[in-house]
């Protein structure tokens, strides 16, 4: 389990729990180290690397019966197989291994795949957009705080669209509790706007968020959501080595 632990947080990125979709996924890495004696090639770590990222993104065991699943990855390597045969089982269970904008819709703050734009985003390289502090889990003081922030403010959302709209993964950011409190539930036609032109696109960028000035209109939230979903899909894929 250390062996998990450390390959996860080392190799991977996954340093906290609360990016993991399942804590059977340090099961089976615990697993697959001992059984090679903990002695990884670097081929085999790359493609450890890849199985471990596309299974927290798929959410391999939180789908589903969740300990057969685990059962059959650990018969697999009992059995002599590798992350080959892992990723082949994953395929089994979910079909095609990128990630396409129609898997992102309805999804939301609970979903795997948030945890995975996470890790994404913090990859290339986003940062607060006042502070220009990078994003962690783990910064100091409420103002640094990590939170997840509404683009669209859901008060101005509401009466014009559901709840669960609102929430849409695409319709989320990654930013500081100060920097979150002081935008409140401006319009981002407004805020995002009096950003790019102080900052520039590239810490938006970073974070998928498209920057065309149409689309930042409370009566294009669709359409931004639309446009999002695309360039979150672009960027997870990346990422992930799809």
């Amino acid at each position: 389990m250390q062996f998990a632990m450390n390959f996860l947080k080392s190799n991977v990125g996954i340093d906290s729990p609360a990016l993991l979709s399942s804590p059977f996924l340090l099961i089976t890495v615990a697993f697959l180290g001992q059984a090679r004696g903990y002695k990884i090639n670097p081929t085999d770590a790359k493609a450890l690397r890849y199985w471990a990222l596309l299974a927290n993104a798929k959410g391999r065991y939180s789908r589903g019966s969740s300990e057969t699943l685990l059962d059959q990855d650990l018969a697999t390597i009992r059995d002599g197989g590798g992350v080959p045969e892992l990723i082949d089982r994953l395929r089994l269970q979910v079909g095609r291994l990128d990630i396409t904008p129609d898997e992102l819709e309805g999804r939301n703050q609970r979903s795997s795949l948030f945890k995975t734009m996470f890790l994404a985003f913090r990859h290339a390289g986003a940062k607060d957009w006042r502070s220009n502090l990078t994003i962690a889990l783990d910064h100091s003081g409420v103002q640094h705080r990590l939170q997840f922030h509404h683009i669209f403010p859901k008060a101005q959302l509401k009466n014009i669209h559901t709840a669960r709209e609102a929430d849409d993964i695409a319709n989320l950011a990654f930013i500081g509790g100060k920097t979150n409190r002081a935008i409140s539930d401006k319009e981002p036609a407004k805020y995002l706007v009096s950003l790019i032109d102080q900052h520039g696109t590239e810490m938006f960028e970073a974070q998928a968020i498209p920057t065309d000035l149409k689309l930042l209109e409370i009566k294009s939230y669709k359409d931004f959501l639309v446009a999002r979903r695309k360039k979150i899909a672009t960027q997870l894929n990346q990422f992930l080595g799809n």
